[in-house]
């Protein structure tokens, strides 16, 4: 029997409605909902996670059991290489259930959306599951792919704050995210906080000329088919990021644009297609509203061997919070078992954490 606190809901978002891509407006909302929950007429603070890049409505990050999760599909990772993840630390929603019947946090409602932009993988690569992965939204309002920044901030909030008994503060609204996500929450509270009183962004992505020639090389992959093809993956991976983020921000202007000298530097580039890359960059936004982030709880942390060189974006955020005043938790540090992924299993792994810090700043 499905447990009816684990629940996926489905409804229609206003924002995305005539939408560049033509991407759905139909949308689903994982949402978790406390022990308890139906026995009271209490009211929850509320935590909304935002996925990261090639996330979707089938592949949210927690899941009601670990063995659900597609992200991290247990069944297919050789034992092996299984036996290098602490798979006691990922979150699911069995283990809240468990944080809060035993009392080390007050109860919450968890509520994951949908930000994928639904567009196949550029190169049609596949997941550990056999699915085309799809390009992410990273949260953003877009005149090239649709209202990602409204569609989270008053549609999902509208949405889950008048179907479910939450604390109508702001005080009792979390913003969380990992990686894509992380640049999401950061986004969202910049432009938004008003709405939201703490923000915890782990391994946040963000958008800088560092990116554009940047080597991917997952851990895990590298372990499982070997280096030559972990580097062929991992390029054919960060093309499709880029091409991402230039669709997002320029509606690729910019990376068509690039010209360089025979050692490959750049040296030529769309001039006005790099200020809209430039001002979406998450330092130029603290700099532009830097009052903005000042009654937020902020909480900013990365691995420090980020495979997809999130550790320098971390660093840069936190020097750029120092410079405006803004008072927050930073954190590079070093997991041993999060090794096969610093990026993923980082991310992964402090999220139960991310949840604990959230329910300590609650009210």
């Amino acid at each position: 029997m499905v447990n009816l606190r684990y629940r996926v809901d489905h409804f229609r978002s206003e924002s995305l409605e005539g939408n560049p891509l033509g991407g759905p407006v139909e949308r689903e909302l994982h949402v978790y909902l406390p022990p308890g929950y139906f026995e009271s007429d209490r009211r929850y603070p509320v935590i909304y996670f935002l996925h990261g890049y090639s996330g979707n409505s089938r592949k949210v990050t927690v899941t009601p059991r670990v063995e659900d999760n597609k992200n991290l599909p247990l069944g297919l990772i050789p034992p092996e290489v299984l036996r290098e993840i602490d798979v006691d630390r990922i979150a699911s929603y069995e283990k809240f259930d468990r944080l809060i019947v035993d009392g080390e946090v007050e109860p919450f409602i968890f509520v994951q959306p949908d930000g994928s932009l639904h567009l196949p993988h550029k190169h049609g690569v596949k997941d550990l599951t056999g699915e085309v992965q799809t390009k992410g939204s990273f949260y953003v309002n877009s005149p090239y792919t649709g209202m990602y920044e409204d569609y989270i901030v008053y549609d999902v909030v509208r949405f889950v704050e008048s179907n479910y008994r939450t604390i109508r503060d702001r005080r009792c609204r979390a913003m969380v995210g990992g990686s894509m996500g992380g640049y999401g929450a950061l986004r969202l509270c910049i432009d938004h906080p008003e709405l939201f009183s703490i923000l915890v962004a782990l391994s946040p992505a963000n958008i800088t000329l560092d990116l554009l020639d940047w080597k991917l090389v997952i851990p895990i992959y590298e372990k499982v088919i070997g280096r030559e093809l972990a580097e062929k993956l991992g390029a054919l991976t960060w093309d499709d990021i880029l091409d991402t983020l230039d669709l997002v921000f320029t509606g690729r202007k910019l990376l068509s644009s690039i010209e360089r000298d025979e050692e490959g530097k750049i040296v030529g580039f769309n001039e006005r297609a790099l200020g809209e890359w430039r001002k979406n960059d998450l330092n130029t936004l603290i700099k532009d509203k830097p009052d903005a982030l000042r009654d937020v709880h902020v909480a900013l942390s990365c691995e420090a061997r980020d495979e997809f060189g999130l550790t320098k974006v971390a660093e840069e955020l936190h020097e750029t919070l120092m410079e405006q005043e803004v008072e927050h938790r930073f954190e590079i540090y070093s997991d041993a078992k999060a090794s096969l992924s610093p990026h993923m299993l980082g991310i992964a792994y402090n999220i139960i954490p991310a949840v604990k810090l959230c329910s300590q700043l609650f009210p």
